[in-house]
């Protein structure tokens, strides 16, 4: 059961602790957000991290996290590897594992296929989400919220796998009912950002939805996403890094990043998955489409992304890698004309 802490005052740093009868735990701090719509927040951003596999990773996202210079993280789908496994007692000390991040800043979520088990029960008890209730149901695993001078939508990709067409419907009318009224509010918060498990696209050697070209997530989504102007969609579940130039029905609109028409797709899912002794084998050199603007995976090439809005024209990515700190890749997403794509 969570708690609700009312009256805090945007941009302050609070500390909290724990207390269960005579036992106290750690005294924990958060930054409170500012609430204003022209500031410049960074995000924390990645999928696929499991209790082991993960390890390399979580030293920098806890150092990260920590210096309370960010906005909050977003984890793309597929935790612990599994939840359920071991009676829940993985997904236990997966959620110990990542207090050195969660405490300190706001763990954002979307499911992935690893959180199918058991009607999704251990993600929606285990994590809080905006607008929805606690448990999350299982009907209604997609919310949105506005930071800064962004709208994110957090979607699920595994209604197309694993639940019935009502599913696919209810998430397809509340996306289109929560893009077009971000849309009417362009002005004020321009970025729109979508985040969801399973990409679109992608040229990793496998069998993957992304590899095909009748891919579920395509079809079900790729027309919403381009009709009403979402700026950036961030997947996850192959365990590797690519960043895709602007792209609709499998056609580039431009090899630049400068007034895109269409949305640009980033895949960040290699924070550290437990397959394969936490070497997430998903090679990445499968057939290369023109989309494919930089792709790069290599056993244990552990990372995350880095998202910075700096105003309303111009956000920033980064794709960091765990082993040293350094930027793997990096690029501007420009955009002076948001909305629905012509």
């Amino acid at each position: 059961m969570g708690f609700v802490l009312q009256d805090l005052l945007p941009e302050q740093v609070y500390q909290y602790q724990v207390v269960c009868d005579q036992n106290s735990g750690e005294i924990f701090r958060f930054k409170t957000c500012c609430l204003e719509t022209n500031w410049s927040p960074e995000f924390i951003v990645y999928g696929d991290m499991g209790l082991s596999g993960g390890e390399p990773t979580l030293h920098l996202l806890s150092m990260e996290s920590q210096s309370l210079n960010y906005a909050a993280v977003l984890h793309v789908g597929d935790f612990a590897y599994d939840f359920h496994n071991d009676d829940g007692r993985v997904g236990d000390d997966f959620m110990r594992r990542i207090q050195s991040i969660a405490a300190y800043v706001p763990y954002m979520t979307a499911p992935g296929n690893h959180e199918s088990f058991f009607d999704f029960v251990h993600y929606r008890t285990r994590f809080s989400m905006p607008s929805l209730p606690w448990p999350m149901e299982k009907s209604k695993l997609w919310f949105s919220f506005d930071i800064g001078p962004i709208h994110f939508i957090s979607y699920s990709t595994e209604v197309y796998f694993f639940d019935d067409m009502q599913f696919v419907k209810a998430q397809y009318d509340w996306l289109l009912e929560d893009l077009k009224q971000a849309n009417a509010m362009r002005s004020v918060r321009p970025w729109v950002i979508a985040f969801g498990h399973r990409p679109m696209y992608c040229s990793n050697m496998n069998r993957d939805d992304c590899t095909k070209p009748t891919s579920l997530v395509r079809k079900g989504l790729e027309q919403l996403f381009f009709e009403q102007g979402v700026d950036l969609i961030i997947q996850a579940h192959e365990h590797s890094y690519e960043r895709l130039w602007p792209v609709f029905n499998e056609t580039i609109t431009q090899t630049h990043y400068v007034d895109p028409r269409a949305p640009v797709h980033v895949i960040s899912g290699s924070a550290g998955c437990n397959e394969f002794h936490g070497v997430c084998v998903n090679p990445i050199l499968g057939p290369r489409g023109p989309w494919s603007a930089f792709r790069a995976w290599l056993p244990g090439l552990y990372g995350f992304g880095k998202l910075k809005a700096f105003n309303s024209t111009h956000l920033y990515w980064s794709q960091v890698l765990a082993v040293n700190n350094q930027t793997m890749d990096e690029f501007w997403l420009i955009q002076h004309n948001h909305g629905p794509f012509p």
